[in-house]
């Protein structure tokens, strides 16, 4: 195997407060997703130290789970402090590996840090207790999480559960993504410092085959949060259902936009770009499916073309750039299937198309692609690309765009453009999505509910209510 000087090493999990050695042979190269270049070798877990981590776990939560609350406002007002110290070193990483845009990563990542604040906040204020002249409910830790982390927002969703978790005094064993290995590695260091109790988080690297299989059917894990595609969230589905453990999985999308009749065309199309190209298009929540009037689809099409040929693709780190890389070149051939998938099966392709993106012979860079789709079956309207792919789809009327929006499995985010917005939101109403957003790609509400309808997923996270994926309900009778 070629060997390169400069080139990291990862070969530590966080076991018990520790890091420890990874005992194995098997590893991963990893390579800067703009330039190709190999920039880390990261090893791979046996099972026997997901084993050992989980029973970590299982052992602190006999302590922590009764530690007080002003405890874990401490520990969540630590871990903050430590990852603000390194946020520079966390960007910078995140953007080398992963691809996506320096603008992108600096807001997703000062989000991810602040969350802990915004836990520690939360705490304050929540309902451990209520109680009553004949009974007293009460809210305590679901108790051992597993955790399994994507590659397409790696901080956002480590802070995201480790926050929570800690909130309601659980612990935590968790399977990031093998692809992110340096920001992750650099994230442990931050907590390492930040003197959590042991074995409150476990991190252990490795591949979903070999210990995150372990993670789901271990009888002494009692939750499984999942961020990932919905085909792996079946198979975890069915492994949690042998120990009947609790699940909060956020999985797969296919997500509309919906340009009603009296929508600002021009003003749409930005957000429409920022939706449906976010991180490149490697976001579950990317609005990829278009609906527009079938007698303005011409008026769309130019807009889409002035639009896109002003979109800056290049090197994520500079501020100026809008689209980078997709991480590997995995995801650059699956990306280039589904494209090859479009034109083979008739669909109009309006810009983009095959190959790397112009001026691009190094770097996983696609050309971001739009095609005309007339028929609502084809693979690339029904499927999750996870790419730079925008499908359109005119509609007749406004009860056609309805079902249309509404034809696919999936049931993540939505996005409805009208300058009615009580007509945009009866129109919201009715769409089978767990999250829709009027009139913009983005929103300034403090962590509302996220999470999916039909096969997008169960359950929700997000501030309070990830505190609440997190307990369970007691019950004491008088």
């Amino acid at each position: 195997m070629k060997q390169v000087h400069t080139m990291k090493v990862i070969n530590q999990n966080y076991i018990n407060g520790e890091f420890t050695h990874i005992n194995s042979n098997e590893n991963l190269i990893l390579k800067n997703p703009t330039t190709e270049e190999e920039i880390a070798q990261i090893y791979l877990s046996t099972p026997d130290a997901m084993n050992e981590a989980i029973h970590c776990a299982s052992k602190a939560f006999e302590s922590f789970s009764y530690t007080s609350i002003e405890e874990r406002m401490e520990i969540l007002q630590r871990i903050h402090d430590e990852l603000l110290k390194d946020e520079k070193r966390l960007i910078d990483l995140a953007v080398l590996e992963f691809g996506a845009t320096i603008k992108t990563t600096t807001r997703r990542t000062q989000n991810a840090i602040n969350l802990f604040l915004t836990i520690k906040e939360e705490l304050k204020t929540y309902d451990f207790v209520k109680k009553d002249d004949y009974s007293m409910t009460i809210k305590e830790g679901v108790g051992v999480i597993g955790v399994i982390i994507p590659w397409n927002a790696n901080l956002a969703h480590l802070c995201g559960n480790i926050a929570p978790a800690i909130a309601l005094g659980c612990t935590l064993v968790i399977k990031p993504s093998e692809f992110n290995a340096l920001e992750t590695q650099a994230f442990l260091e931050c907590l390492h410092k930040a003197n959590v109790p042991k074995g409150v988080i476990n991190i252990v690297h490795g591949t979903g085959e070999c210990v995150g299989e372990v993670l789901t059917k271990h009888p002494l894990i009692n939750a499984i949060s999942f961020i990932g595609s919905t085909r792996t969230g079946k198979k975890i589905f069915e492994n949690c259902s042998k120990t009947i453990k609790r699940m909060t999985l956020e999985l797969g999308g296919k997500s509309p936009t919906i340009l009603l009749e009296d929508a600002n065309f021009k003003d749409a199309i930005p957000h429409i770009f920022s939706s449906a190209y976010s991180n490149s298009g490697q976001a579950c929540h990317a609005g990829s499916r278009l609906l527009v009037p079938k007698h303005k689809l011409e008026e769309v099409e130019q807009l889409l073309l002035d639009y896109i040929h002003t979109l800056n693709i290049g090197d994520p780190k500079s501020e100026t750039t809008q689209l980078g890389p997709m991480i590997n070149q995995k995801q650059f051939d699956t990306v280039q299937s589904y494209i090859k998938s479009g034109i083979d099966e008739g669909a109009k392709l309006l810009c983009g198309g095959l190959g790397k993106a112009e001026g691009f012979e190094k770097g996983y860079f696609v050309k971001p692609t739009i095609f005309i789709c007339h028929n609502q079956n084809l693979k690339i309207v029904q499927e999750e690309i996870f790419g730079p792919v925008l499908c359109v789809l005119p509609y007749e009327n406004e009860q056609d765009a309805l079902i249309m929006a509404n034809n696919t499995m999936f049931g993540l985010s939505a996005y409805v453009f009208s300058n009615d917005e009580a007509k945009a939101l009866a129109f919201a109403r009715h769409i089978r999505s767990g999250r829709v957003l009027i009139n913009t790609s983005t929103s300034k509400a403090k962590h509302p509910p996220f999470g999916g309808m039909k096969q997008s997923g169960l359950g929700r996270m997000g501030g309070r209510y990830s505190m609440d994926a997190f307990s369970e309900i007691k019950s004491i009778l008088f």
